[in-house]
């Protein structure tokens, strides 16, 4: 067991110390920089497909559920 976890440790400090930097991907975003370019800003409103609603009396829920039932009772779940 001892022999093990040296291995895996050893292995671990092995490839730490040979592992290079990974490249750099996306290049530094620099606002400053001419060559980035200007990035269009759109306006999208928060609200905009509220719609106002009114609180609405209780009503039969056994009704309710029927009509939102399939059209053919006991056709599945």
């Amino acid at each position: 067991m001892k022999i093990a976890s040296l291995a895996i440790l050893a292995s671990l400090f092995v490839s730490g110390c040979a592992a290079t930097m990974p490249p750099d991907i996306l290049p530094a975003f620099n606002p400053a920089d001419p060559v980035m370019g200007i990035r269009d800003a759109q306006y999208h409103p928060v609200i905009a497909d509220y719609h106002h609603r009114e609180p609405v009396d209780p009503q039969n829920w056994r009704r309710l559920n029927e009509e939102r039932a399939p059209a053919n009772p006991g056709a599945g779940s």
